[in-house]
């Protein structure tokens, strides 16, 4: 009775454990399906001032960002170039995402 109370529960658990690794694997693709919905655009960093940066992109648009959209491990000054992810619903709540590049 032991045996098949046991043998039953780790059924159980296997059953568990196969449905998290499927929800997990579906997870994964929508975020990487919502990861395509953002456009990217360079700027170069032309000033700084205490709470942000502007800067410029090659075809003349402009950009004021704070400092708080910044991760603290990127250390941008003037002439940098950076990456700004925005939403491709629209501009309206800034950006999503800033990385400097190389």
């Amino acid at each position: 009775m032991m045996r098949v109370l046991f043998l039953f529960l780790l059924t159980m658990l296997l059953g568990l454990m196969i449905y998290l690794k499927v929800e997990m694997d579906e997870a994964k693709r929508a975020s990487n399906e919502t990861e395509t919905q953002y456009i990217a655009e360079e700027y170069t960093i032309s000033e700084s001032d205490d709470s942000g940066y502007y800067g410029a992109s090659k075809d003349g648009k402009s950009i004021y960002f704070k400092k708080e959209k910044i991760p603290d491990s990127e250390n941008i000054e003037s002439g940098d170039s950076i990456l700004v992810y925005f939403d491709k619903r629209g501009r309206i709540d800034g950006p999503v995402k800033i990385e400097k590049t190389d």
